[in-house]
């Protein structure tokens, strides 16, 4: 019996010393820091610095008041003759509407009011100009252009309306208005307009060889108020 007791005891001992040892210490688990999501963005984007404000050449009008310019998109060039003769000209090309087809534009105020408009465009608009203000006086000093003229017609009749003689290189057309002279000027000929300190000024992407097509817009009286402050400038 006892042989059979031995055993049991020395086996009862040993389970017992196991239960008994040293509790296993718990092994720290490293903290996993949390990360921000960032949204993701297409490989195909780009930022842009597109401004969302936009100007419209529309909106300037004769005989506004200088304080109503919008001085974000034009700065101040100078003042001529005397302070009350003041121009500015397009500081911000990315904001005009129109910039597909001007380059410059150019304001001249007298008595800080709104006297002449000038733009610059970089490509020729007299049909659409013809078609929009109607009849027009054509004006040709050039003796190349004049010759033409004895021959040919300076307009023809189309289904879109009226369209001058692709011919024709170098002219002015005229418009008078009862609040406002309108006059367009073309030039695409190699002279001083197009080749010397004007071409920068006339020169773009969509007009490389730097040719004139100005469009003019000024008070009926403009002339005669240039002239009087001409006249007070040199009284000084």
């Amino acid at each position: 019996m006892k042989k059979i007791v031995q055993p049991f005891l020395l086996i009862t001992i040993l389970l017992f010393a196991i239960g008994c040892s040293a509790p296993k210490k718990e092994v720290p688990q490293k903290k996993v820091e949390e990360v921000e999501q960032v949204p993701r963005v297409p490989i195909t984007s780009v930022n842009s610095s597109v401004p969302k404000y936009k100007f419209s050449f529309s909106s300037l009008e004769l005989g506004m008041s200088i304080s109503e310019l919008d001085q974000r998109v034009f700065k101040h060039y100078g003042e001529f003759y005397t302070k009350d003769f003041s121009v500015y000209s397009l500081d911000q090309m990315d904001y005009l509407v129109e910039s597909h087809y001007i380059n410059n534009i150019d304001l001249i105020f007298i008595d800080s009011l709104l006297v002449q408009i000038q733009a610059f465009l970089t490509v020729d608009k007299t049909n659409e100009l013809l078609n929009e203000y109607g009849r027009a006086k054509l004006l040709i000093n050039d003796y190349q252009n004049k010759k033409i003229l004895e021959t040919e017609r300076a307009l023809t009749k189309t289904r879109k309306g009226y369209a001058i003689n692709e011919n024709l290189n170098q002219y002015r057309l005229k418009w008078i208005r009862q609040d406002a002279d309108i006059e367009y000027e073309l030039n695409e000929k190699p002279n001083t307009d197009s080749t010397s300190v004007n071409l920068a000024r006339f020169s773009s992407m969509s007009n490389p060889n730097g040719y004139k097509y100005k469009l003019t817009f000024q008070t009926t009286d403009f002339r005669y108020q240039k002239a009087l402050i001409e006249w007070e400038s040199n009284q000084k």
